[in-house]
């Protein structure tokens, strides 16, 4: 009884950051900021904001307060030290790597291509992004990882961690998020070539 009163304090004094951490909509802040942002001619400003975003994200999963006291300058050496202790690489997640490495692509493509190749960007970049995401939750699941582990383990006990259940779990749920991104890039491509189609019939 007492060891249950101790597991539920920590959870019930938790930060607004390290519960942000722990939520998977916060892996998908960068993406929602590029989907609202990006359009034909704004989606190279929205892969950076977007780029900048998933950096943030990643560095509150390492250390959900550090990052903060960090940004306010606060904590003196000694925080410095507690911020050294607490930048854990084993709290990166799939997702949080994903999202920094493929919009860190878009900006280098965004800097590199010639206007012709950007032009066909600014067309599928909704599409393309959608299905990035798609891909990355697919590919989590087909190397056995799926993504939504990483924010399971953020709130379930270490000893189910390996259960067939527990994988079973999150199979299923990486699964569905890949399904409907995937879904989404497609519908997107559609939308694309839709308007062409329909002045052709004219």
């Amino acid at each position: 009884m007492a060891s249950d009163q101790q597991q539920a304090a920590p959870a019930a004094h938790e930060s607004v950051t390290q519960r942000l951490a722990k939520n998977p909509i916060t892996g998908f802040v960068p993406w929602i900021l590029f989907w609202v942002i990006g359009g034909p001619s704004t989606w190279e400003t929205a892969a950076i904001a977007a780029l900048l975003a998933a950096v943030l994200v990643m560095l509150l999963s390492l250390e959900p307060d550090g990052l903060f006291e960090w940004a306010a300058g606060s904590g003196g050496s000694g925080g410095a030290a507690r911020r050294r202790r607490g930048l854990e690489l084993s709290r990166l997640k799939l997702l949080d790597v994903a999202t920094v490495l493929f919009f860190a692509a878009f900006v280098v493509a965004a800097l590199v291509t010639s206007r012709h190749d950007v032009t066909e960007l600014d067309k599928y970049s909704q599409a393309i992004s959608s299905g990035a995401l798609g891909l990355i939750a697919l590919g989590s699941i087909v190397f056995r990882h799926p993504f939504t582990t990483d924010y399971a383990k953020e709130s379930a006990p270490p000893q189910v961690w390996h259960t067939a259940a527990f994988k079973r779990i999150n199979i299923v749920l990486s699964s569905i998020w890949a399904a409907v991104f995937l879904l989404c890039a497609v519908l997107g491509v559609l939308s694309v070539h839709a308007p062409t189609k329909g002045r052709g019939t004219g």
